[in-house]
């Protein structure tokens, strides 16, 4: 299917209400990095607020409209991580130190939720506002457990090594399905008593007793055909990312980006929750990742993102044939030389 690449804010999209299937997005981590256009940080850019509570009230905004485009069977992951209280300012779009005037714009203030040396608890101040201000059910919190974390120099606590992905949805009743990614067993045979009836009391008592189960409880505990559902923690690479210097399609450079989202996460999010032809959206698009994904397994994807630069760049990767199949877990496609002509279908 079909990518879309849109320039535009994530709490203003140019879509029509009802009109998406599932949204996946990674929103700009707080105080961490100054988005940049051509060299020069734009402003209103997520973020950037002068404080925590600043920036939970811009996400829920968006999360506020990422509902208005959703069909009331779609769902919304959102991958967010936490941030230490005391921290100093952002790092700069090329992993640099912002100047000082940036980092004065991402330092606490008063309103700071948190004393020095604290977990801020970004991820879960957004996922309980999602559900106490807009209504929105959180069908369950999952953990994205990294097999490559990047080194910390801490002596008194434990390293970081994960990100929380949250799971929430409009309606009690949404598309899902899981047969599509489920995994194999850990264990061939699975658990003892697997795949026999539950036992009943023995004594004819038809009342629940500790370990027992009555008579009308009694089921197969079979193991499904296909795999068992995904637990709650996934456990997968950050990918690397290094898009040309300059892009094949108007010539000019391109932006880098050190920490794209991993391929292989949103591609089990679009198989498990969004239907064959359906809109997948990222409000945050940066550098593609949802579109191309989406694209690839036949959905239509659509990134917007507020960067021009980052525009560009997701414009590249979303048509590009070696980007494509690896989002779809395929092998990287052979490479056509300049002025090559095609065994099949070339000219004549």
């Amino acid at each position: 299917m079909s990518s879309i690449v849109i320039r535009g804010d994530a709490r203003a999209l140019p879509l029509a209400d009802e009109s998406v299937d599932l949204v996946v997005t990674s929103p700009p981590y707080w105080a961490l990095r100054v988005y940049q256009d051509g060299g020069r940080a734009y402003d209103g850019q997520i973020g950037a607020e002068p404080s925590p509570v600043e920036y939970v009230a811009a996400l829920l905004d968006v999360v506020r409209e990422c509902v208005r485009v959703l069909k009331p069977t779609g769902s919304l992951f959102v991958n967010l991580s936490d941030k230490y209280a005391g921290r100093s300012g952002p790092q700069g779009a090329t992993g640099q130190r912002a100047d000082r005037a940036q980092a004065a714009t991402h330092q606490r203030t008063a309103v700071h939720p948190a004393p020095d040396k604290s977990l801020i608890g970004l991820p879960w101040r957004l996922a309980l506002a999602c559900v106490d201000d807009l209504g929105l059910i959180l069908r369950r919190d999952i953990i994205w457990s990294k097999a490559n974390p990047l080194p910390e120099s801490v002596t008194d606590r434990c390293r970081g090594s994960h990100e929380y992905l949250f799971h929430l949805t409009k309606s009690p009743r949404y598309f899902a399905a899981v047969d599509e990614i489920r995994e194999p067993y850990a264990e061939p045979g699975g658990r003892p008593g697997y795949g026999r009836p539950r036992p009943t009391n023995p004594g004819g008592n038809r009342g629940v007793h500790v370990g027992m189960l009555p008579e009308s409880a009694t089921r197969d505990m079979g193991q499904h055909a296909l795999g068992r559902v995904p637990g709650s923690v996934w456990e997968l690479a950050s990918e690397p990312f290094a898009p040309p210097a300059v892009s094949p399609l108007d010539g000019r450079p391109l932006s880098d980006h050190y920490a794209a989202f991993p391929t292989a996460l949103v591609r089990r999010i679009v198989l498990g929750w969004s239907p064959p032809g359906g809109v997948v959206v990222d409000p945050f698009g940066g550098t593609g990742t949802t579109a191309l994904v989406a694209s690839a397994l036949g959905r239509v994807g659509v990134s917007a993102d507020a960067s021009h630069d980052y525009a560009r760049l997701a414009r590249w990767r979303t048509a590009d044939p070696a980007q494509r199949a690896k989002a779809a877990g395929l092998p990287k496609p052979p490479v056509q030389l300049a002025g090559q002509v095609e065994l099949f279908g070339g000219a004549a």
